[in-house]
């Protein structure tokens, strides 16, 4: 039992052991789970803590970059005082804020901290907030078309006293750009200061809607409208029968052919189409659209999405998008700086609206492009083409290809096997002539005039007979931009009026045209901003009076007495029959006829003679007067009139002649005068147009007057010679001509539309052009697909005579884009927009130019 007992015991004793070294064993478990759980949650807590630090320390640092920039762009504007902006002044500035240019690859960065205002913690400390701004380093790159600042922070979060090793340090980048917007042009159709000729017998729509199924407008959701907008002025003929597929803006009143303001549009053949709430053409099954007529907005409450806005500039916000006011340089007209040095050089020709040397390096600095294919001939600057074999030589091709920037005149010549082939921007430092296929995607800068002497069409492919317009065969985008320094002229600019006579000289003893013609007009517009003051209408007015003396009859005696009766009305009124002449009947008449008989006497006593013989009779009316009614009638009496002759006698005495005094009003035909509301002060420089270099400038102001209830010029539209009671012909040789050289003024930018410098006798180039109009089916329309801009002019004449290479239609697919648009289809122009053109040609506002975030480089711990 003992044994038993102990055994049993010994039992108990055993697993009591066991238990208490389990529980004690457990105990530790959770003694080291509850510490390891405290230390998991510190070290949570811990991590939380630095995530939010690190957020506030980035924060910080990125609000310390966009304060920094800030600060920068605000110093500038300060300095400004109203005055426009421009990068050079901005370049200027930074440089004179210690903000020097650096080599990317290189920069010396600018320790910018102590200056933006941080409370100061201590000796070169700064907090912004909670957290330390360490270092706020700036860089400065200038690019040839903006300046870029990349700002740097340093931002601190303190965490411990002693242990640095548990501060949060975040270094952030931001990157900000000095940048001009891009000009808000560039989705008009049709854009320039003034449009009149060009808006005759023309349609202008969508290219998204004419080639639906084209690889790059399919799936594309309804269509669009297209925009034409003219900013000055609207100048419209009689009947234009136009058709606009959108919206018209008008900055500017629009004005008939008299330069008489419209009041009803409905009544004007200028339509447009209907669309939705939206701005969306609206089809109809067939694809057709709804023509309604131009409607204006209302003056008062203008809403978005109408047909026509008048006056667009009246409204404080656009109501229905942007309507540029300026068409800004493609070429910077800041004096440029040096390309190699990055010095600038505003007294190379700031302000002077034509393109220097260092403004045209500068612009095109960083272009890349290049042209391939085609027939690529290269004039250098330096040759003056003279004939038309050395011409055709370099239109034949004496080179492959071209690089991102030419020295020279070039004439490209795409063909059917050999198309022109463009890829990326491409400068021009001198003349463009090009005509044919052009394939590839990209914009070409031309330092002078471009000149499209026939088709330039995009090589695109087709497909079951459908045009896939802007895609070549190989899918590749076909898009072109081009613009001028200059002006592009498309067409035969050499022309003259109705196809007959000699070729335009640009003289007054040469030929008129309607190229000339417009350029007298659009230079009529540049000489009003230039006027103080405008000449009204003529009109006759009271001067004075003066007093004057007239004789008083003398008394004298008769010697003879006379009379006579002279007819006069004396107003009453009496019944008179009216008499008509009425046939009665008919008698007969005889008929006679002149014969020759023979001579009576053999000759020579006698000879033939004609006698008239009776040959037969005829019936003749007879008349009577009748009264057939009665009519009302003034009465005329016979007045006695006594009249008698002077006596002639010596006896009498000498009577000497009297006099009397009177007042008379004196009037003379005056010119009034009045304030010019679009006068630009006197430091704005006129741009005129000259057909070729030293030629006369002609200035359509003489044929009309200022209106000062309405603000406009009011003058007829056309002109029809070099007649100088309406136009003044300005001599730019003539130093003291006060319209191109005013005294105490800016001297007059003259830009003409021949070859820039002469580099190609004007017959010669007649003949490219010929030449290539001679080459294609004159019962087409001339076809340009391409984006055009000029912040000058583009110029154009389709000829429509046979023999002269088109049927007198102009057909363009892209935009034409420019202050002064003189182009005229006598048959008429289509025009679809072609909206890729923003893609491959980058206009620049420089007047607008602002500063913009561009991007942030990560973020970086330490």
């Amino acid at each position: 039992m003992l044994r038993a007992h102990l055994r049993s015991g010994r039992v108990r004793t055993s697993r009591s052991g066991n238990a208490l070294a389990v529980g004690l064993l457990l105990l530790i478990l959770v003694t080291a789970g509850v510490g390891a759980l405290l230390t998991v949650s510190v070290s949570a807590s811990d991590g939380v803590s630095a995530r939010v630090d690190r957020f506030e320390v980035k924060r910080a640092a990125t609000s310390s970059n966009r304060l920094a920039a800030q600060e920068i762009w605000s110093g500038y504007m300060r300095t400004l005082g109203g005055a426009p902006t421009t990068l050079i002044d901005v370049r200027n500035h930074l440089n004179g804020i210690g903000l020097l240019a650096q080599d990317p690859a290189a920069p010396t960065r600018t320790e910018y901290v102590d200056t933006l205002g941080f409370t100061p913690d201590g000796p070169s400390r700064f907090l912004l907030g909670d957290t330390e701004i360490e270092s706020v380093l700036v860089h400065r790159v200038d690019d040839p078309r903006r300046t870029r600042l990349e700002v740097t922070t340093v931002a601190v979060a303190r965490r411990g006293a002693d242990d640095e090793d548990t501060d949060v340090v975040v270094t952030a980048t931001d990157v900000f750009a000095l940048e001009p917007p891009r000009w808000e042009g560039l989705d008009y159709t049709l854009l320039a200061n003034n449009i009149n000729c060009i808006m005759c017998h023309t349609t202008v729509d969508d290219t998204r809607r004419i080639y639906p199924g084209s690889p790059g407008f399919r799936g594309a959701p309804d269509f669009d409208r297209a925009r034409v907008g003219s900013i000055e002025s609207f100048q419209f003929r009689h009947d234009p029968d136009s058709f606009i597929a959108g919206t018209l803006y008008l900055g500017g009143p629009a004005v008939d052919e008299h330069g008489d303001p419209i009041a009803n549009w409905g009544s004007l053949n200028l339509k447009s189409a209907e669309f939705d709430g939206s701005g969306r053409l609206l089809e109809d099954l067939f694809g057709d659209l709804t023509v309604v007529d131009m409607d204006p907005a209302d003056a008062v409450a203008p809403a978005p999405y109408e047909n026509l806005y008048l006056n667009y500039f009246d409204n404080p916000e656009p109501i229905d998008g942007v309507l540029p006011e300026t068409f800004p340089l493609p070429f910077r007209d800041d004096g440029g700086y040096e390309v190699a040095t990055g010095t600038a050089t505003p007294e190379a020709g700031e302000g002077n609206r034509q393109v220097d040397p260092n403004e045209f390096d500068a612009t095109v600095a960083s272009f890349s492009g290049s042209i391939a294919g085609g027939r690529i001939g290269v004039a250098p600057g330096s040759e003056r083409v003279t004939t038309i074999d050395r011409a055709r030589e370099l239109a034949a091709g004496t080179q492959t290809s071209l690089a991102s920037v030419t020295d020279g005149n070039v004439i490209l010549t795409g063909t059917d096997t050999d198309p022109i082939q463009i890829d990326g921007d491409v400068a021009i430092d001198g003349d463009l002539v090009i005509s044919g296929p052009i394939t590839g995607s990209g914009s070409l800068w031309v330092k002078g005039n471009i000149y499209v002497r026939g088709d330039l069409e995009y090589d695109d492919s087709v497909l079951a007979g459908v045009r896939q317009f802007g895609y070549s065969p190989s899918g590749q985008q076909n898009a072109l931009g081009m613009t001028a320094g200059g002006n592009v002229l498309i067409g035969d600019i050499y022309r003259p009026e109705w196809g007959t006579g000699s070729p335009v000289t640009g003289v007054p003893d040469g030929t008129w045209n309607f190229t000339i013609e417009q350029a007298a007009i659009f230079n009529r517009r540049e000489w009003i901003k230039t006027q103080p003051e405008l000449p009204g209408e003529r009109v006759e007015v009271a001067v004075g009076s003066e007093t004057r003396q007239r004789q008083l009859m003398r008394t004298v005696e008769w010697e003879e007495e006379y009379a006579h009766y002279a007819n006069r009305w004396n107003g009453e009124m009496r019944t008179v029959d009216i008499v008509e002449r009425v046939q009665v009947g008919t008698r007969e008449e005889p008929v006679y006829t002149w014969v020759t008989v023979p001579p009576l006497l053999p000759p020579p006593y006698g000879r033939e003679r004609r006698v008239r013989r009776q040959t037969g009779t005829r019936e003749v009316p007879v008349y009577e007067n009748r009264v057939v009614g009665t009519r009302e009638e003034r009465v005329m009496e016979r007045t006695f009139i006594e009249m008698r002759t002077r006596t002639r006698s010596a006896r009498r005495p000498y009577d000497p002649p009297r006099y009397e005094s009177y007042e008379v009003t004196v009037r003379e035909w005056q010119t009034p005068t009045y304030p010019n509301p679009d006068y630009r002060g006197p430091d704005f420089v006129p741009r005129y147009y000259a057909f070729g270099d030293g030629d006369p400038v002609p200035v359509m102001n003489k044929n009309g007057h200022f209106d000062p209830t309405t603000g406009l010029w009011v003058a007829e539209e056309r002109a029809a010679a070099w007649d100088e009671d309406e136009i003044t012909i300005a001599d730019p040789s003539d130093p003291n001509d006060p319209l191109l050289y005013p005294a105490g003024g800016p001297v007059a930018a003259i830009t003409t539309l021949e070859s820039t410098g002469s580099w190609i006798d004007a017959d010669v180039l007649r003949g490219l052009i010929t030449d290539s109009l001679g080459d294609r089916p004159e019962d087409e329309s001339l076809k340009v697909d391409a984006t055009l801009y000029s912040a000058n002019s583009i110029f154009g004449i389709v000829p429509n005579s046979p023999g002269e290479g088109t049927n007198g239609e102009l057909r363009v697919q892209g935009a034409l884009l420019a202050a002064d648009i003189g182009v005229l289809g006598p048959v008429g122009a289509e025009l679809y927009y072609d909206p890729r053109g923003q893609e491959v040609l980058d206009i620049r506002d420089e007047a607008l130019l602002t500063l913009v975030h561009v991007g942030r480089i990560p973020s970086v711990r330490y």
